[in-house]
C-alpha cells in the first residue's frame, strides 16, 4: 500500500497482492461475459463492473461503492477507442458522474497500473471526510478516524 489518494484495508490489500500473484497471462477483463458475477451493467461497448478489489478509502473518505468501466475490447488507453466507443465512455461517465461517482483512470504507462487493459475507475464517496490517518508501510497497517 502506498499513501496516497486510495488505500485498502490491510485484509483487502492482502487478498488484491495475491490475486497479482497468482495472474497468468491472461487478461481478466478481456474474460468477463454478460453472466458474470462482477457484471454490473452491460452496454453495447463497455462493461460496468463491481471492484471486488475496490478501495476502501478515496481521497480521505470511505468509499461506498467501486465500480469499473471496461472496454470490452481489449485496448490498453483511452486513445485506442474508435469514434462510437468513444462517444459511448462519454456518455457513461456523464451518467455516472451525475450521480455522485468520482471518475478515474490511470495512464497506460503508470507503474501502479495493475491491469494492461484500459478501466475507468467510478468511485462513490461517504459524505464525511476522515480528520485522521496513520499509514505504516511495514507491516502494511492503515488506521484512520
Amino acid at each position: 500500500m502506498h499513501a496516497g489518494p486510495s488505500s485498502r484495508k490491510r485484509a483487502s490489500q492482502k487478498a488484491y497482492v495475491s490475486h497479482l500473484a497468482r495472474k497468468n497471462d491472461s487478461c481478466d477483463f478481456c474474460a468477463f461475459t454478460k453472466d458474470s458475477d462482477q457484471v454490473v451493467r452491460s452496454f453495447r461497448h463497455f462493461w460496468i463492473v463491481e471492484n471486488i478489489f475496490g478501495y476502501d478509502e478515496w481521497d480521505d473518505n470511505h468509499v461506498v461503492e467501486h465500480l469499473m468501466i471496461v472496454p470490452k475490447r481489449h485496448v490498453v488507453s483511452l486513445g485506442e477507442l474508435n469514434a462510437k466507443e468513444a462517444e459511448s465512455f462519454a456518455k457513461v461517465l456523464g451518467d455516472y458522474e451525475s450521480k455522485g461517482y468520482s471518475i478515474y483512470a490511470r495512464a497506460a504507462q503508470n507503474i501502479a497500473k495493475s491491469v494492461l487493459h484500459q478501466h475507468t475507475h467510478l468511485i462513490k464517496l461517504g459524505s464525511t471526510r476522515k480528520k485522521f490517518k496513520l499509514y505504516v508501510r511495514k507491516p502494511h497497517l492503515l488506521i484512520s478516524k
